[in-house]
């Protein structure tokens, strides 16, 4: 018997911090999942689908070119570390298909499935807001796995205290938006993403593979890149904070591995995720892992197309 993939879209602010560029190799390389769509979200319109071509790029040199992607809204006009990396790049001969209208290729895609379908959420909820003002239905068929918020503690590994996550602050109008439609909403808050960091054996292993493999030499010659870009000193033994990669997991393996609550969550001005028994709205959120290693390991191995 076939496997039965889920469908999945994933809205992404790529090229900016690099978490991104790992978590679309994680997705390329999960079997479980049938990736239907990627949407770039905050588009600079001084580099017109800028962000569109950096996954587009990775993708195609991945071995990946057959998944369609789609332009997300435009937003500040600020640059980021992947553009220039891929800003030669041709979206019209791209083999997937590429619309310039990503918000009504989510649509079009929750709408046509027979499915429920699962939008990953690895950025900012601006084009997620855009498509239910367009179309309020696609909370009846899709559902959401959001990084994003904070529960009980924020970036610090020795202090236990919640932070205003970037996801949530830079848009919060949109966050509250998603947060009033009907669907079901996980959230993978920074209690279990801002320490995730490949190192040691794990690290050295994907080095090693770094020109047999495709999709590990595409995602490695980005870090390169975007290290240079943003001033950062080579990291020759471990990976910088791959936040993202979470959700995917989550994707694939749901609670298996998280110690998960259900709270009733609002969103303050300052972008803060509090519990609000009154005026939250329910939100499966992921507070601890069980076994940390165990989560490592499956990246490692995903990376590599070993499981």
């Amino acid at each position: 018997m076939s496997e039965k993939k889920i469908p999945v879209i994933l809205n992404t602010d790529i090229g900016g911090d690099i978490d991104d560029t790992w978590a679309l190799a994680v997705l390329m390389r999960s079997h479980e999942l049938d990736t239907k769509l990627v949407v770039p979200c905050l588009e600079n319109p001084e580099f017109p689908f800028g962000r569109t071509k950096v996954a587009a790029k990775q993708m195609e040199m991945s071995g990946y070119g057959h998944i369609p992607v789609a332009a997300g809204l435009a937003s500040e006009h600020f640059d980021y570390h992947l553009r220039e990396w891929a800003e030669d790049f041709d979206l019209s001969a791209y083999k997937g298909g590429f619309r310039e209208d990503g918000i009504q290729a989510m649509i079009d895609t929750v709408m046509a499935s027979e499915e429920t379908v699962t939008i990953i959420c690895i950025g900012p909820m601006t084009d997620i807001a855009a498509a239910l003002e367009r179309e309020p239905r696609i909370a009846e068929k899709a559902k959401l796995i959001i990084i994003g918020g904070s529960i009980y503690n924020g970036h610090g590994l020795d202090v236990i205290q919640k932070a205003s996550d970037y996801n949530v602050r830079a848009d919060i109008p949109s966050m509250r938006r998603a947060f009033e439609a009907p669907w079901e909403i996980t959230m993978i808050p920074l209690d279990v993403t801002a320490h995730i960091v490949i190192g040691d054996d794990g690290y050295q292993k994907l080095l090693y593979k770094r020109d047999s493999d495709p999709v590990i030499g595409t995602v490695l010659e980005c870090f390169d890149f975007w290290m240079v870009k943003g001033n950062c000193t080579y990291y020759k033994t471990h990976t910088t904070s791959l936040y993202d990669t979470a959700a995917i997991y989550y994707a694939v393996k749901g609670d298996y591995n998280f110690i998960s609550e259900d709270h009733m969550l609002s969103i303050d001005d300052g972008g803060y995720t509090n519990d609000d028994p009154e005026n939250g709205r329910p939100v499966h959120c992921t507070v601890y892992y069980k076994y940390k290693d165990m989560f490592y390991k499956f990246l490692v191995d995903r990376l590599c197309g070993e499981n």
